[in-house]
């Protein structure tokens, strides 16, 4: 017991977006023994079993060959391949490429359309993946932002499979997913939490993300908690969360904000 304490404290403040290459590096330095244990409480069944084998397999060297062929059928659990400065579709050509918002399963069309315009103002691609709780038509959607949604909103995916292959397979996969649940483990305002072509992840007012969802997440970028005190609600509403998170990966991908003269009719300017 004492040296499997050892070996957590070891790995530190653990995060969700160790690849599988560092994670083997992590876990080449720890007792053999205590590998499968070690593996399941810091990344999950799906990864232990990965970085069990590349440690078995080699060492560092054959890691990203053994993600890429332990990945082949469903991907969900495989790493995401470092952003190259492309890859992210856009809607029109003034939108941002590293960074992206996909919304789960909305349900609120004033949600959805209060996010979209949050997307415009940051020029941030937004996807949607079904089945959504409302129509695109609907009088709530177009009154917050459906006026500009050809320019904003990227593609709608049938369900989450449909997402995931597009992503995976049509794209190359791009950068990571990074989900925000309550339930995260990381705070979202950590510092590099966030890095250039990153798809931030929003799941269902109601159920939040499904499963699959989380999981791929999990394999990927993580999962990040926009902490609330929750005495009297329970979470945040799905456009504020939106907010909170888009606008804090923008903070970290773009660095310290530019200083503009203030306007001279500003009230505060002198």
């Amino acid at each position: 017991r004492r040296d499997t304490a050892t070996c957590l404290n070891q790995v530190g403040a653990y995060t969700p977006a160790y690849t599988t290459k560092q994670m083997a590096a992590i876990l080449l330095s720890m007792p053999q023994g205590f590998l499968p244990h070690l593996a399941r409480r810091v990344c999950g069944s799906t990864r232990a079993k990965r970085c069990a084998q590349t440690v078995r397999g080699g060492g560092i060297a054959n890691a990203n060959v053994s993600a890429r062929a332990s990945s082949g059928g469903s991907g969900d659990s495989a790493a995401a391949a470092p952003w190259t400065g492309d890859g992210i579709e856009v809607a029109s050509e003034n939108q941002r490429r590293d960074l992206a918002v996909v919304l789960v399963n909305p349900q609120i069309p004033g949600n959805t359309g209060t996010i979209a315009r949050t997307c415009a103002a940051t020029r941030v691609p937004l996807h949607l993946v079904g089945p959504l709780g409302f129509d695109l038509t609907d009088s709530q959607l177009k009154r917050a932002g459906l006026d500009y949604w050809n320019s904003v909103c990227v593609k709608v995916h049938d369900d989450w499979g449909a997402f995931h292959r597009y992503w995976r397979d049509d794209l190359g996969a791009p950068g990571r997913l990074v989900a925000f649940s309550k339930f995260g483990a990381r705070p979202h305002a950590e510092e590099g939490a966030y890095l250039p072509g990153d798809w931030l992840l929003f799941g269902a007012e109601t159920t939040g993300l499904p499963d699959e969802a989380h999981d791929a997440c999990t394999a990927s970028g993580g999962v990040r908690r926009i902490p609330i005190d929750e005495e009297h609600v329970r979470s945040l509403n799905l456009a504020v969360s939106a907010g909170v998170g888009m606008f804090e990966a923008l903070r970290q991908i773009d660095g310290p904000p530019q200083h503009f003269p203030p306007r001279s009719d500003a009230p505060g300017s002198h």
